[in-house]
């Protein structure tokens, strides 16, 4: 018989619910028992009114699941994009695709947000990839969250939950570990971490770095050819101070640094409309070095205290985000000078982006009416500086490779600032209040009503000078905007295990300066764009707390969608087109006996354009037209995951397992641009486990089959018959891990 990757995945998903993988925690952690943060307290899954998913960290790490790619179809309604410079999570389908600058999904760690708000420094793209040995969990909370989360938090809320020091005792972890990947290179793994208590357990500090080497997979097959180019460098660490200052107060502080450091590029060279490699599976041609960098630094100090009945919390979150990418734009803008200039040159693109940014929040909390009514209330401030520069495109000789600058037409004397200078700098202020109350109408029904109300000013500066801009492009706009959102559920316990709830809700992205200069015609504000989502769900657990189940269905209209577009020499933002975006999400646990568990999940999301976007051509055509998908939005995602323990005697136990994937078909634009269909695609993932005491070998291989599912695709240049960049999931990798606890 034939191993075909079908083959392979129809068998790991029958070994997987035969024989799974490791579950640290043998008990049940079904919704009653898992215990979020979603609604900015703690609360167990199945008291929260919204479609939220939790995903255990440790089992993410003991299966070599190390990267967002590796667990994305784990979580319904969730989707990426990454080339591995850079990766854009859409939650619900609420995208507009490559081209979407500000994000539309709220990024957190513990209580700190993270990026920028603002459209002009790619913070769409700029998603931190925490890895999970790290963190307690993964909560994601799907649906606009505005009255919490405030501007951007359209899709949803992604959080991550870092692993707090504990009061107890020393304790640590060191982790050592190898892989090797298909078509490429090894890499490897060290962690780290300590825990630390003292004063008398009432302070405690731990802390953990890391060093993750991604090996290359991807030939450079341009100017003498590079193998296996697109290798990847990780590295960061964390430092957790808690100190309990008396039984009511508890002070809670983070330092988190992460760098991204990657070579090459993660995309493929294909041929437009079919995919098909241009010149062999996993190969490219660049011909200037191609390199990515990105680092996220962040501090958070969060003050939790009790003044008789109330809870005071305050969050302070001063964080620094940088990137810096740097492409062959050889097939782009050396088209253009070898067209329009007459000029044949290689080109080198290089873009840097910088946000410094400030947050405070003050919340407080209590009950009143013997409990009857919970409400919170607080204050939001967000201030960030952003900068987005070009400091300079590099010009090459085609034929020699040597810097070779580019002239004005008709001349040997050199252009100042060669091709292209820029820079933008941009900053964000936004001051919000929200409160949320729910009342206990009886013992099994609860109502809830959000409000949040916010206004952001902003100021935009730019300068663009160059070949391209020959008498210059200055800019200066300022905008300030007033948004208020809202939130109403209500939800049933029909029992102490059976749980129903209704949910409308908004969220809006800040408008703002819309980069438009004066010769477009076009406004110099573009308005914010809003949604408002209803949703039903039912939670439960069963079979005498074995199991649990959970579903919900969702309708979304999207309005005044925010759409990048081009005229002259400008590009800039307008306000286009309607959308809606509808679908059904569902899980399901279930812990048939001791030290096994099973988990499923489903996601449908029907996400489309419900009029045209009239502000935005494509000649004389509209970019997107009614009924055009959403780009990069998967209709359908699955997976099934188990784990199992058990004990192989002599004092060491066993553990098997792993999971099967499914990510649906997607289009990778709007009509008006070549909108190219992407093949779904199923990746399959085992791992098995022995440990001793404080010893524990494992092993895992992710992506069995080997699928070449696409996750990017973008143009390289500026004709038709020019070659896409399709970026792919990572190819088989098998990898070997060492850790040892005391």
């Amino acid at each position: 018989m034939t191993l075909t990757p079908t083959r392979i995945a129809a068998a790991a998903a029958l070994a997987c619910i035969a024989l799974p993988a490791l579950a640290e925690d043998d008990s049940p952690q079904t919704l009653d028992k898992v215990i979020v943060t979603a609604q900015k307290r703690e609360q167990a899954a199945i008291d929260v009114p919204a479609s939220v998913t939790a995903v255990n960290a440790q089992r993410l790490s003991a299966a070599g699941l190390s990267q967002l790619e590796d667990y994305v179809a784990q979580i319904p309604g969730m989707s990426i994009t990454s080339n591995g410079g850079s990766m854009q999570v859409t939650l619900r389908g609420i995208s507009t695709g490559l081209s979407q600058s500000s994000p539309t999904t709220s990024i957190y760690i513990d209580d700190a947000p993270v990026g920028s708000v603002n459209a002009y420094t790619t913070g769409a793209t700029q998603v931190p990839d925490i890895d999970p040995a790290d963190l307690r969990r993964i909560e994601v909370l799907k649906g606009p969250q505005g009255t919490l989360f405030g501007a951007g938090a359209m899709g949803g809320m992604l959080r991550y939950v870092t692993a707090t020091p504990s009061f107890d005792k020393v304790a640590g972890t060191i982790t050592a570990g190898a892989e090797s990947t298909d078509h490429g290179d090894t890499g490897h793994l060290l962690r780290a971490s300590v825990n630390l208590p003292f004063a008398d357990h009432k302070m405690a500090l731990r802390v953990s770095a890391f060093g993750h080497k991604l090996g290359g997979y991807i030939d450079n097959v341009a100017a003498g050819g590079r193998k296996n180019d697109n290798e990847t460098d990780i590295s960061g660490g964390q430092v957790a101070y808690a100190w309990q200052i008396n039984p009511d107060w508890r002070l809670n502080a983070l330092a988190l640094t992460q760098t991204t450091d990657a070579d090459g590029s993660n995309g493929v060279d294909v041929k437009p409309m079919s995919l098909t490699p241009l010149t062999g599976a996993y190969t490219t041609s660049n011909v200037v070095p191609v390199k990515s960098k990105r680092k996220l630094d962040l501090g958070n100090v969060a003050i939790h205290g009790n003044v008789g009945d109330v809870t005071l919390v305050s969050s302070t979150t001063l964080q620094n985000v940088g990137a810096e990418a740097i492409g062959d734009g050889s097939q782009s803008f050396g088209t253009l000078l070898a067209l329009v200039f007459q000029q044949p040159r290689n080109v080198q693109s290089d873009q840097i982006t910088h946000t410094h940014r400030f947050t405070q929040e003050l919340r407080a909390e209590g009950a009143v009416l013997d409990g009857r009514l919970n409400w919170q209330t607080g204050l939001y401030y967000t201030q960030e500086d952003d900068s987005n520069r070009i400091p300079a495109f590099g010009t090459f000789d085609p034929a020699t490779g040597a810097a070779l600058p580019v002239y004005y037409p008709g001349t040997t004397t050199p252009f100042p600032d060669g091709l292209a200078k820029a820079h933008i700098n941009t900053t964000y202020k936004e001051t919000s209040l929200f409160a949320n109350a729910t009342y206990s109408i009886t013992p099994k029904f609860d109502v809830q009503l959000g409000l949040r109300w916010g206004r952001d000013r902003q100021h935009y500066d730019q300068l663009y000078t160059g070949l391209l801009y020959p008498t210059g492009v200055s800019l200066t706009q300022d905008a300030t905007h007033s948004k208020a959102t809202y939130l109403l559920t209500a939800s049933y316990k029909a029992s102490a295990t059976d749980a129903f709830y209704g949910r409308i809700a908004t969220g809006y992205r800040p408008g703002g300066p819309s980069a438009a200069t004066p010769d477009t015609g076009f406004s110099p504000i573009v308005g914010p764009d809003s949604l408002t989502s209803a949703e039903v769900g039912w939670k439960s657990v069963f079979m005498q707390g074995k199991a649990s189940f959970e579903v919900a269905l969702f309708h979304t209209d999207w309005k005044d969608i925010q759409i990048q577009t081009k005229k002259n020499t400008s590009n800039f933002f307008v306000n286009g087109g309607k959308a809606v975006s509808q679908g059904l999400e569902s899980t399901l646990s279930f812990y048939p006996v001791q030290g096994l568990s099973v988990r499923g999940s489903f996601g449908y999301t029907d996400a489309h354009l419900t009029s045209d976007t009239t502000n935005v051509l494509v000649g004389t055509v509209p970019l997107g037209k009614s009924g055009d998908r959403l780009p990069f939005v998967p209709k359908v995602t699955a997976s099934l995951a188990s784990d199992y323990r058990f004990a192989v005697g002599g004092g060491w136990a066993a553990t098997v397992g792993g999971s099967v994937s499914r990510i649906g078909q997607r289009v990778s634009d709007y009509s008006g641009n070549p909108s190219i269909s992407l093949p779904a695609y199923t990746t399959v993932d085992l791992n098995a486990a022995l440990d001793s005491g404080a010893w524990r070998l494992s092993a895992y291989v992710k992506n069995l089959n080997n699928s070449d599912g696409v996750i990017y695709l973008g143009s390289r240049g500026l004709l038709p018959t020019q070659p896409w960049s399709a970026g792919y999931v990572r190819p088989r990798t098998i990898g070997l891990q060492a850790s040892y606890s005391f």
